[in-house]
């Protein structure tokens, strides 16, 4: 049986492959109104991916799985929402909730709790403060930054090369392979990987940050070293494929890994750090 979160992989990216065969059609009219569609029929997947991580993380999405059951908002609506592309910045001043049902293109800032649909890719800035739910169906390009001053929700459908940073705790679920940065909050930060880890995540700026991580792919001992040394209160990891041979590590003390920083490796790779 294949475990869920790979399921909900590949429910995601089964649309991939038609997203890429679009770069033939002629007519860029076409190829847009023809990935725009795409896009909506991926969505319904990923509703499910989300909804499958948030009851296995303590309620996470709350908001955004009310939504999609009784399209409730909490009685804020729709500050916007985009119908294709979003190609011009968007500014409120408040709570709010954005939806994009194309590509982000543009910045976005929130100054109060929000919820953020967004049923492409995210190639900007997205500024946030207060308790902030995003969904990201599609990848999150090298242009991006998601940063928010409070708690931070997120789902990515696709691989991450952004910026991603919050201040409060976090839930991050990142349905591909996770490269870019990563900056963690307090008091702690649940970050799970279906692909592969290779992302910067520096000290935290709490010192009573704690970590836990799973990541199905592929992560390098050099970067687990890297974490338990990085200056976490805890990191607890659980690891799919690393460059030693399964089992619990630290098996002996190592210059600089604190105490309480402890993960297992499932299968040994022979891909290099």
């Amino acid at each position: 049986m294949t475990p869920a979160p790979h399921a909900t992989t590949e429910s995601i990216d089964r649309f991939d492959l038609v997203l890429v065969n679009l770069g033939v059609v002629p007519d860029i009219n076409e190829r847009r109104r023809a990935r725009l569609d795409i896009y909506q029929q991926r969505w319904p997947a990923v509703e499910r991916a989300v909804a499958h991580h948030g009851t296995t993380h303590r309620e996470a999405f709350y908001g955004s799985r009310a939504y999609w059951h009784t399209g409730s908002t909490r009685g804020l609506g729709w500050a916007l929402d985009q119908q294709g592309d979003l190609a011009e910045p968007v500014f409120v001043d408040g709570r709010g909730n954005v939806r994009v049902r194309g590509d982000a293109d543009a910045d976005i800032e929130i100054l109060g709790d929000a919820v953020v649909h967004i049923l492409g890719d995210l190639d900007a800035t997205l500024e946030l403060r207060g308790t902030c739910e995003v969904v990201v169906a599609g990848r999150l390009t090298k242009n991006a930054t998601i940063i928010c001053d409070g708690r931070l929700d997120l789902f990515v459908g696709g691989t991450s090369d952004a910026i991603i940073g919050a201040t409060g705790s976090a839930t991050l679920i990142i349905d591909g392979d996770a490269g870019g940065t990563l900056q963690c909050g307090a008091p702690a930060t649940t970050l799970t990987v279906t692909g592969d880890l290779t992302a910067g995540i520096p000290a935290p700026n709490n010192k009573d940050a704690v970590l836990a991580l799973r990541v199905d792919g592929f992560a390098s001992t050099a970067k687990l070293l890297d974490l338990g040394s990085a200056g976490f209160t805890r990191v607890n990891a659980t690891i799919g494929l690393s460059n030693t041979p399964a089992g619990l590590y630290p098996r002996d003390p190592s210059p600089g890994v604190r105490p309480r920083a402890r993960w297992v490796v499932l299968q040994q790779s022979d891909q290099p750090d």
